[in-house]
């Protein structure tokens, strides 16, 4: 009686341990969970860019706690525009994350220009590299927004 005892409780840990790890016993007919539907739709590569939002950003700043809530508000609105959104946190002086992250994207004069500024973002052009529009604490979300779908529909 103690070995189908002991035979039941591996069996159930086995079949706990598969479930747990992502699969299942599947039923006749069904496919296995963990297999991903059929796609709808071809997947095709990533499109680039056409700005880059870049946020001067500090835990420190009286700017940018403003900014904060309208950016969020502003990057929920263009979600579906070619816009890339990068926060260059300089709360630690002492990291050079935002400089080799400008450097990275090829905008490494932004930061020669920028270093140690905050409470602003920078929105540009991924083709020239050029700053087309600047979105400070004053402004409201809306006006943001159309700035940035303004920048991102201008054809180079």
């Amino acid at each position: 009686m103690t070995s189908i005892k002991t035979l039941a409780i591996a069996a159930s840990v086995v079949v706990l341990s598969l479930t747990s790890a992502g699969f299942a016993l599947a039923q006749s007919g069904s496919q296995p969970s963990g297999t991903p539907p059929p796609a709808a739709k071809p997947i095709v590569a990533a499109e680039m860019p056409k700005v880059i939002a870049l946020s001067f950003y500090s835990d420190a700043c009286p700017g940018c706690k403003v900014l904060k809530p309208k950016l969020a508000e502003v990057m929920a609105g263009v979600a579906k525009q070619p816009c890339l959104f990068v926060k260059l946190d300089q709360t630690n002086k002492e990291s050079r994350e935002a400089e080799f992250l400008l450097a990275a994207l090829g905008l490494q004069d932004l930061w020669k220009d920028n270093a140690g500024k905050t409470g602003f973002v920078l929105v540009v052009d991924t083709k020239t590299k050029q700053v087309v529009a600047t979105l400070t604490p004053d402004q409201e979300a809306k006006d943001m927004q159309a700035k940035l779908i303004a920048a991102a529909k201008v054809k180079n």
